[in-house]
């Protein structure tokens, strides 16, 4: 029956559609192109001949830093690289090689725009072209036009040129180098497009969307790393971030910063910006035995991207709370007493979550230790075994993607997606808590002891690991090419904790190691107040806020941070609302502190627009309206700011401004159903049946389908042990399910 509805519902969504003015258009991937079921385009709409794409050798000469940073990047392996090809092999083996525009748009664009990837192509296999060794060569993105929002190869690249005139016209033909070199302003117009120093331009790619062309059904949004920053502290355009930074970083500057330059016509005072493109891909360049670029990539991890905290020890007994440990914690523990380590992982300098991107192959997770005065592991949780495999109770960072059948996809088939069961993700600025459940450490005699050892000791130790693809994966794909490699487990974040017992029942902490002794108390409040709030804990996230205002009262954002979580609990309060009251009271105490008259602090901003939802709550819409309006002013590409004041404006019956805010919002996010949900009502009170028509008809494709959620109910029935890791509030413990690996017939078929 319900291959019967996705049918009708492919067939209804694939009608022509009229466009109404949006930057997308739902059924662009289905109409008569050359390049479907991709996105991306030519600006003439024609082929561009393979012998027409400049190789990157031809920029050599004058960019040889450029060049030699390019040639170990993960760009230029994106074609090549096996583990990308195990799945874009299948989908070409089991759909056809038409199909695969989709991912080559972004993997192999020279082969899309050259039209190698078409039935009648003389190559079927790859590579396709005599640049796939190139993968995104230098004329792939130096030939960007134009970058839209909608994912997946969003861009638009016209035929490669070395000059341009002055009116940007472009100059095809070979030149010499002299040639160039006499007309560099007409060099740099041809292939340094405004539109490459932009997010968006990045976002093109790093944003993925699996349109109904490719998958028979529907829109099934991937990650988006561009609308993660976008909504991130580091964009400086939300004011909802808990961090806010100090100054707008985009993506260049962590993965294009300036390096040093001696052999590059391009440096400006010896420093250009690196092609590297340092991300947290360790596995491919090791593959082509890239060891520079795979060290610098460990380097990079490990450049505090994370922070992780041992924070509290809870009495399992009491439900006490042990908190914050640092030097000065005394605790009165019994020895084998059962407790639970709450330990906080922060995602304190990435401007996107934590694992990004492919989380259904990359493998994240903490690792936790408790050792005994002999140093012998007496818990141990998230290890790797003797296997290479990880430990399957370990606490993971990762996300499950199942089939229509609810099996889970393991060869990333994301044509086969139907819904995510499970993804587990840290967000830019904010927290995870992870929970380890074990007994206290008894002493030791002196006799069974080093002298060195203090047999009153015992210790703690975490660390957040990352590997750049799980096991599993790994070895499959190797075995298919007889080939042999380590992928390196990079460690990102690490800390420790000794205590000793002072009495029978009394231990303290001897040292701290591996922490930033300069994260202030408030800090670390915070941070597990925002953990907290991510797992849906909202009563206790209030108070650890409340906590974190305690000890630096001068910061309002904290008490914001406390009534955020107040309303969050209102949705099951009773019907005396007493939550309301609490975050109104919060809200004002905020703006009573010194820094609300500095209205450029993005903190007073926040403020006011937490108390706009509060006088909306209240009843007073007006206001709230009043409110929003004018924040919407100052972040105008905030899209909850504008969400919200739409709302708000909706319930006041002031349609056309409210249609005004929403449209801003697909502005910054075509791909935004709930605009496009209110945006329905909106046209018909107005009489605009085709508009109505045109945003029912993108609601229906970008939402999520309401009945997939069957379909993970079903994986979780067939897969108990993964019952405890669906809930977001969980305890690791040696008596933990250990989580199946799903291979062959218990994952998601081939096709």
């Amino acid at each position: 029956m319900k291959s019967e509805i996705k049918r009708w519902l492919f067939l209804l969504l694939t009608i022509p559609a009229v466009t109404i003015g949006w930057g997308v258009t739902a059924h662009d991937e289905s109409s008569a192109t050359l390049f479907a079921p991709s996105n991306a385009r030519t600006a003439d709409g024609q082929l561009i001949p393979v012998e027409q794409f400049i190789p990157a050798s031809r920029c050599l000469k004058c960019h040889q830093d450029t060049h030699a940073a390019w040639s170990q990047s993960l760009h230029r392996n994106a074609a090549r690289e096996p583990f990308y090809r195990e799945s874009a092999d299948i989908l070409l083996k089991t759909r056809g090689i038409e199909f695969t525009r989709h991912c080559e748009s972004c993997h192999t664009p020279v082969a899309l725009f050259s039209g190698a990837l078409s039935k009648d192509a003389p190559k079927q296999t790859a590579p396709f072209t005599k640049l796939d060794d190139e993968g995104v060569t230098c004329s792939v993105c130096h030939s960007v036009t134009e970058a839209r929002l909608n994912g997946t190869g969003s861009y638009t690249i016209r035929r490669p040129a070395l000059l341009a005139k002055e009116d940007g016209t472009p100059v095809f033909g070979d030149f010499t180098d002299e040639q160039i070199l006499a007309d560099v302003p007409g060099h740099k117009r041809a292939v340094m497009n405004p539109t490459l120093r932009s997010p968006e331009f990045c976002s093109t790619c790093h944003k993925v969307d699996a349109p109904p062309a490719l998958n028979g059904y529907k829109h099934i949004r991937g990650f988006s790393a561009y609308d993660e920053w976008q909504q991130s502290g580091a964009s400086q355009e939300s004011v909802l971030p808990f961090y806010p930074r100090e100054m707008r970083k985009d993506c260049r500057a962590c993965h294009m910063p300036k390096v040093e330059s001696l052999n590059d016509r391009a440096a400006k005072e010896k420093m250009i910006a690196s092609h590297r493109w340092l991300g947290a891909n360790t596995a491919a360049p090791l593959f082509y035995g890239q060891t520079k670029q795979a060290d610098l990539t460990a380097d990079f991890l490990k450049k505090e991207v994370l922070e992780v905290d041992i924070f509290a020890l809870r009495r399992n007994a009491t439900g006490e709370l042990l908190a914050p440990l640092d030097a000065t914690s005394l605790l009165e523990l019994k020895p084998n007493e059962e407790i639970t380590a709450e330990v906080v992982v922060s995602n304190r300098n990435a401007a996107h979550s934590f694992p990004p991107e492919v989380r259904d192959l990359y493998e994240a997770w903490v690792e936790f230790e408790v050792l005994d005065a002999r140093g012998q592991r007496v818990f141990h949780s998230g290890f790797v075994k003797a296997d290479g495999m990880l430990d399957e109770a370990a606490h993971v960072y990762k996300q499950i993607i199942l089939d229509e059948q609810g099996r889970q996809i393991t060869r990333h088939q994301i044509w086969t997606t139907n819904i995510k069961a499970y993804d587990n993700t840290i967000l830019p600025g904010r927290s995870d808590v992870a929970h380890f459940r074990f007994r206290v450490p008894v002493k030791r005699p002196n006799s069974k002891l080093n002298r060195s050892v203090n047999p009153n000791d015992w210790t703690l130790r975490v660390k957040v690991q990352y590997r750049r693809f799980n096991h599993e994966y790994v070895s499959y794909v190797l075995a298919q090419r007889r080939k042999k490699l380590t992928v390196p487990i990079v460690q990102m974040a690490q800390t420790g904790l000794t205590f000793r017992y002072v009495s029978p029942l009394k231990q303290s902490v001897t040292s701290i190691q591996f922490r930033n002794d300069g994260l202030p108390q408030w800090k670390r409040w915070n941070d597990y107040g925002i953990s907290l709030l991510e797992q849906e804990q909202f009563g206790e996230a209030a108070l650890a806020f409340r906590r974190a205002a305690e000890l630096s009262p001068a910061d309002s954002s904290l008490l914001v941070n406390a009534a955020i979580a107040e309303l969050r609990t209102e949705r099951y309060a009773h019907q005396e609302r007493p939550q309301l009251n609490k975050a109104a009271e919060l809200i004002a105490r905020a703006l009573a502190l010194p820094e609300a008259n500095d209205s450029t602090k993005p903190s007073y901003v926040r403020t006011r627009y937490y108390r706009a939802l509060v006088w909306r709550a209240e009843g007073r819409l007006a206001d709230a309206a009043a409110e929003l309006q004018q924040l919407a002013q100052i972040y105008p590409r905030d899209r909850e700011v504008q969400r919200q004041l739409a709302h708000t404006l909706y319930g006041l019956g002031r349609l056309t401004e409210a249609r005004t805010a929403l449209e801003s919002i697909i502005n910054i996010d075509p791909t935004d159903f709930g605009a496009y949900e209110y945006l329905v009502p909106i046209f018909l009170s107005a009489g605009l049946k085709v508009q109505a028509d045109r945003a029912r008809e993108l609601y229906l494709q970008w939402r999520d389908d309401p009945l997939a959620d069957g379909v993970a109910a079903r994986f979780f029935a067939a897969h108990p042990q993964w019952a405890d890791e669906r809930i977001r509030w969980h305890i690791h413990s040696k008596d933990s399910s250990k989580r199946p690996i799903l291979t062959g017939g218990q994952a998601a078929a081939v096709k």
